[in-house]
């Protein structure tokens, strides 16, 4: 059985879309006939690659666990989302899932058929929770880590976006001095001694002019790279191993991929997955290529047989106290706890970090970029004033 798509007139006059469930196109038209539906075009449901952001894959996570606390069975739920989602791009997602679930395939299974919007860990709780029957539990955990996740990124996003639009500005600033200003006052001081500040930004600007050309190309490239690194899913990846490689940036997201490992891995061994197949799926969403080694290794040492502290000992990018828990837990019997506990201390240090990171950078930024700006105009005060005092 297979999922149609029809366009159809309303009572009202009006378009209307919807879907069925049928064995043929012709089963369709014939099922749409008998529920007195005048349709107009039915073509077989085509499934496109939707993927949804941080913000609305939380809301669609959190009003399905509602939805299922309230006591709607899953097909019912995803059908009454679908309703109220119609019409907008989570709607093939929608309608996709409630078909994969009325034709008997799990949950978890269907949810695998977008992996652009649900990555492993999401897979993983729901797949647990269906074993368990607790998946509204599981929906609610799975909005929890959500939360945190989005609350990290925009902690970063604000501690970046003043200083590059502040570079932006100021870029603009010297670009219009340099190409404009002075090269209009360059004839007023032909054949004067000038200050050696004036001679420096006067050989910058006819340079800068004279590469006119390049620098334009350059600069239309860089917007190019720019667009394609923010705007394309491959691109993100590529620009966030990049900035992870900076001396002062890879501590941080150092820290950040531990939190998600830790927080996902408590998430995973509390819904009773074992120790080795809950660190390989926790490791799917750290997005650090570096600890992701780490962690590949320290599951082999564990098949083998060591302490579970031994294989996090002595490494660069795993902090003293990180073993020296996990040996902790190991003896006690409570990992999941422990693990939740690493997460919450090092998610309060980062946060911490990025809150001051965040104050430092816009002051020093602006005693950098105010110098720079101030230096050439400096520059061409200096002559003025000499041309003025000739005058007088």
């Amino acid at each position: 059985m297979g999922l149609y798509r029809y366009e159809a007139i309303s009572e009202k006059g009006k378009k209307v879309t919807g879907a069925i469930n049928a064995d043929s196109l012709h089963d369709a038209k014939v099922k749409l006939i008998r529920r007195q539906i005048v349709a107009v075009k039915v073509d077989p449901f085509q499934e496109t690659a939707v993927r949804l952001k941080g913000k609305d894959l939380l809301i669609l996570t959190r009003e399905m666990a509602r939805l299922l606390h309230a006591g709607l069975p899953l097909f019912e739920t995803l059908s009454a989302l679908e309703e109220k989602y119609r019409g907008q791009k989570i709607h093939k997602l929608l309608l996709d899932l409630s078909d994969q679930v009325r034709g008997g395939l799990s949950f978890s299974k269907g949810l695998e058929r977008h992996p652009e919007t649900f990555d492993l860990l999401y897979l993983a709780m729901v797949a647990n929770a269906e074993k368990t029957g607790k998946l509204a539990e599981a929906l609610d955990e799975i909005g929890l880590l959500l939360t945190r996740r989005g609350k990290v990124r925009k902690q970063i996003v604000a501690a970046l976006l003043y200083p590059a639009l502040l570079s932006l500005f100021c870029c603009v600033v010297l670009s219009s001095l340099l190409f404009f200003v002075i090269p209009s006052l360059q004839e007023l001081f032909e054949g004067r001694d000038l200050h050696p500040f004036t001679q420096i930004v006067f050989s910058c600007s006819r340079f800068a002019c004279a590469m006119k050309g390049p620098i334009a190309l350059l600069a239309l490239m860089v917007v190019i790279s720019l667009i394609y690194l923010g705007c394309t899913q491959k691109g993100r990846k590529i620009a966030i191993q990049w900035i992870a490689k900076l001396p002062g940036i890879r501590t941080l997201f150092a820290k950040i991929a531990l939190v998600r490992f830790c927080r996902a891995s408590a998430t995973l061994l509390e819904g009773g997955i074992p120790l080795v197949a809950a660190f390989a799926q926790a490791r799917g969403v750290m997005g650090h290529f570096g600890l992701e080694q780490v962690i590949a290794r320290a599951e082999e040492r564990l098949r083998q047989g060591e302490p579970l502290h031994v294989p996090f000992q002595d490494h660069p990018f795993i902090p003293p106290l990180v073993p020296r828990m996990l040996a902790i837990a190991q003896q006690g019997g409570r990992l999941p706890f422990m693990m939740q506990q690493i997460a919450e201390i090092y998610e309060d240090e980062l946060e911490s970090l990025l809150t001051h990171v965040a104050a430092m950078a816009q002051p020093i930024l602006l005693l950098i970029l105010g110098g720079l700006v101030g230096f050439v105009l400096l520059s061409v005060l200096l002559p003025l004033t000499d041309v003025s005092s000739f005058v007088t």
